[in-house]
Formats: C-alpha cells, sequence, structure tokens
C-alpha cells in the first residue's frame, strides 16, 4: 500500500474560499458542477417536497457556499429542469432553475407548469422571458 502525507497543518478544508488559500484544491459540490450551464429563471412559492411528489421525482441533499440544499434535477421532454431549495430556512420557496439554452423561453417553462398542473402566473419570474 503506497504511503500518503498528512495534509500540512497551514491547508484549509478544500471547499473553503480560495483567495489566499495555501491548500491547492478547491472542492465544490457536485451540485454546484451540475448548475454550471443553468441559471435560476423564476421561483415559486411552494416546498420543493411537495413538487417533487407531484412529479415523482427524488430530492438529493447537498451543499453549496451558501449553505445545505435540497435538489431535484430533471428532464420534461427535451428540457432540463432543476429545483431547488434551502434547508434550515422559513422560506418554503422553490427555485427553478433551467439551462442557459433554455431559460428564455416562455413556452419551455410552461411545460414544467403544465406538468406541475399550476398556472403560469403563480412563478415569480427571475430571468426575464
Amino acid at each position: 500500500m503506497m504511503d500518503v502525507p498528512q495534509p500540512p497543518r497551514t491547508w484549509e478544508p478544500a471547499a473553503s474560499y480560495q483567495g489566499g488559500k495555501s491548500n491547492p484544491a478547491f472542492q465544490f459540490s457536485a451540485w454546484e458542477f451540475a448548475t454550471r450551464d443553468f441559471r435560476v429563471a423564476a421561483s415559486l412559492a411552494a416546498p420543493l417536497t411537495t413538487l417533487a411528489e407531484r412529479l415523482r421525482l427524488k430530492i438529493e441533499d447537498t451543499w453549496e457556499d451558501l449553505g445545505y440544499v435540497q435538489v431535484a434535477m430533471f428532464k420534461i421532454g427535451s428540457v432540463d429542469f432543476a429545483l431547488s431549495s434551502f434547508r434550515d430556512t422559513e422560506s418554503d420557496d422553490t427555485l427553478i432553475w433551467m439551462r442557459l439554452a433554455d431559460v428564455d423561453s416562455s413556452e419551455k417553462i410552461a411545460l414544467l407548469t403544465s406538468a406541475l398542473g399550476i398556472d403560469v402566473g403563480l412563478l415569480t419570474i427571475i430571468h426575464e422571458q
């Protein structure tokens, strides 16, 4: 078995801010990596669990630099969506993410609202269509 040395005591955790950091590794979550090509398109005043139940989605627990987050990523037709909600907050709002290529399409966000069985007027649009 190979002997790997312990990290120097001056190295911060890999997920910590990189400014002036001595640890050469910077860790980010799978969620942050997966949403690099996504943008928040809208929010909905409904719990993520309720939306996930409607679409029979699995919710994953993960983290990002702002804290712990619950997420569900899925497709409707050819459109990629993600729903996210920060844990341990008083808000029940869910953020709706879309791929950058789709975020400006009101027809594509209508695919989601139709699948959820809600009126598009219930969304708070964050990125103008």
